[in-house]
């Protein structure tokens, strides 16, 4: 299909966004995917609880107004379904972020819908009946295809409109396309390259978060910082524990119970070694260029991966600890999600930088 054709270009550092002509013809224009937009009967929510949202506008302010807007989108996600043509694996999960991309006094939302390999993130806005709005086109961010491609959404410091990041493994040079937001589409113009250290000017990096999180949206305001961090950066404690059983899991005890199997040819006899926490938590971590946050179960300490060439060992030494209850303190700076499709599918890593701790 004319979408796979596109991955295969985002590997190479462009983006190419498919749409459906009348006549059921596709053409190629400079955006990036294609979104059937449904508008949400305005009777369905009437049986529904009123949105946990406090507003702070006084007699006449829409503050609370776009917010309780927002929290309906938030409440309802699955009420905007992604075309088909995304070719994208839904993993049923669905996070958001508030930036300001086009100067209409109050900030758009965006919904990215989780996959396991791409996200598509689609862009609400509060049009003129004060309702909210999806866009008929969406961005992408996450690791199409092979795994090559990598793509990520990033907010505009000047409230321009939103851009969307693109680049491939191991290239020293990404490309930034700004889309702005005319009617219920986005209009992308023309690329720029940067090294992919690196960052242009107008960039912020967006802050991510679960739909079930309210607070960002309770708070009204932007959820992005700048790349270099500084007085717009989220504020974080500095250490984190983590604290649970060491187990030892196949890679098909781990993908059985999502009805997925091993993403990259290794064997599902693979084995996983694992820090189990005693309870799920909650942490935020940087990926790709941008940061994320994720309701954990666990955290990989080492693996033995099977593949056709022979196995790839990597921090077995943990294979000597399962069974044992182990309390492990991180840097949150160092906390990282995966934006590839290596396993265990989005599961951030210990490393080497964490010390621990054996309880018993």
């Amino acid at each position: 299909m004319m979408l796979r054709r596109a991955f295969a270009l985002v590997a190479a550092g462009s983006v190419v966004f498919v749409s459906a002509c009348a006549g059921g013809d596709s053409r190629e224009t400079v955006v990036v995917t294609s979104v059937e937009w449904v508008d949400p009967d305005p009777d369905a929510g009437q049986d529904l609880p009123e949105p946990d949202v406090e507003g702070s506008g006084g007699e006449g302010s829409s503050s609370s107004d776009w917010q309780s807007e927002y929290a309906w989108v938030l409440n309802h996600p699955g009420d905007y379904p992604v075309n088909s043509a995304a070719q994208y694996t839904p993993d049923g999960t669905y996070e958001y972020a508030l930036v300001e991309a086009n100067g209409g006094g109050s900030p758009e939302l965006l919904l990215a819908v989780g996959g396991t390999d791409v996200a598509p993130v689609n862009v609400f806005t509060i049009g003129d009946d004060g309702k909210a709005h999806a866009s008929e086109d969406v961005l992408l961010m996450g690791a199409p295809g092979n795994g090559a491609g990598r793509l990520a959404v990033w907010a505009s410091a000047d409230g321009a409109g939103v851009y969307q990041i693109a680049g491939s493994a191991g290239s020293r040079e990404s490309s930034s396309e700004l889309f702005r937001l005319d009617g219920a589409s986005l209009r992308g113009g023309a690329q720029e390259t940067f090294p992919s250290d690196s960052n242009l000017a107008d960039h912020l990096l967006i802050d991510w978060h679960p739909v079930s999180d309210p607070h960002p949206l309770r708070a009204g305001t932007p959820t992005v910082f700048a790349p270099s961090g500084g007085a717009s950066a989220p504020e974080s404690s500095s250490q984190i524990e983590f604290v649970g059983n060491v187990v030892r899991k196949t890679g098909e005890e781990l993908m059985a119970p999502r009805g997925l199997g091993m993403p990259n040819g290794q064997s599902p006899e693979s084995e996983y070694f694992l820090l189990w926490l005693d309870e799920p938590m909650t942490v935020t971590g940087t990926v790709g260029g941008s940061t994320d946050t994720k309701e954990i179960e666990f955290v990989t300490l080492g693996s033995r991966e099977y593949w056709p060439h022979g196995p790839k060992e990597y921090n077995t030494q943990w294979e000597d600890f399962v069974g044992k209850r182990m309390k492990f303190t991180k840097d949150q700076d160092d906390i990282a999600f995966p934006s590839d499709t290596s396993m265990p599918l989005g599961s951030t890593w210990m490393g080497d930088e964490a010390t621990y701790e054996v309880l018993n």
